[in-house]
């Protein structure tokens, strides 16, 4: 019974060792990190009688995936929330009751909408110098949105006082779907083994409208504008 036992325990042990090591070498492979990143947001306005007013601070997080498939070359993967914003101003009509017609004047929107992004890129890094490896990014971003929201300040003619609206819900004005491009370039800094920290420059253009509506004054104009933000990307792999 206990040369049974004896040689069922060395089975077991030989079995976990081979999957540690399995483990292990797929590792060497295969990097997992977190990240936040801190932006600057703005829109790119192209529409008729709408334009940009301003950028937006955000912040945005996520999750890497590297998979290495050569030397020094990785497929980067993971998903990111991100938060997008900026601000655009246009005329449009408000009523202030019930039986009062409405009143045109000048809408000052700031824009904040957040995503779900999944990343596609291609990461090349450099040779260690030291304990730091420089490396470069570019890919595509696809983007789901998740929620929008806009603060609203309404100025009629020769007003300096606004009438302020926050917090509005605007899902049905935003597209649900975002494609956009990623570039980045950026540091590792190794602390032993397969961690390091890193920090990274990284812009995200967008390719596609962000908005779903029509201005109320001229409903045959759209809203057109992309979303672009420039964001310090700052995390861990391990």
């Amino acid at each position: 019974m206990k040369r049974l036992i004896i040689i069922a325990l060395c089975i077991g042990i030989l079995f976990v060792s081979n999957d540690l090591f399995a483990q292990k070498k797929q590792r060497s492979n295969i990097q997992l990190g977190v990240k936040i990143a801190p932006s600057i947001n703005w829109l790119k306005v192209t529409a008729k009688d709408f334009s940009r007013d301003g950028s937006s601070f955000k912040l945005s997080w996520g999750f890497i995936s590297d998979f290495q498939f050569a030397d020094k070359y990785f497929f980067s993967t993971g998903f990111n929330v991100l938060s997008m914003g900026g601000k655009m101003n246009y005329t449009d009509s408000v009523i202030f009751g019930d039986n009062s017609p409405a009143r045109r004047g000048e809408l000052k929107r700031s824009f904040s909408i957040k995503y779900v992004e999944i990343p596609i890129s291609i990461k090349m890094k450099t040779r260690q110098f030291g304990d730091l490896t420089y490396f470069g990014q570019i890919g595509m971003g696809l983007g789901m949105r998740i929620s929008a929201y806009s603060d609203d300040d309404f100025y009629l003619p020769g007003s300096s006082t606004a009438l302020t609206t926050n917090d509005n819900k605007i899902e049905d004005q935003v597209n649900f779907l975002r494609f956009s491009m990623i570039l980045s370039a950026g540091v590792e800094y190794s602390l032993g083994g397969s961690t390091s920290l890193f920090g990274a420059v990284t812009f995200n253009n967008g390719f596609t409208n962000v908005f779903d509506f029509k201005n109320n004054i001229a409903p045959y104009v759209a809203a057109d504008a992309v979303s672009n933000s420039l964001d310090l990307t700052i995390g861990l792999m391990f």
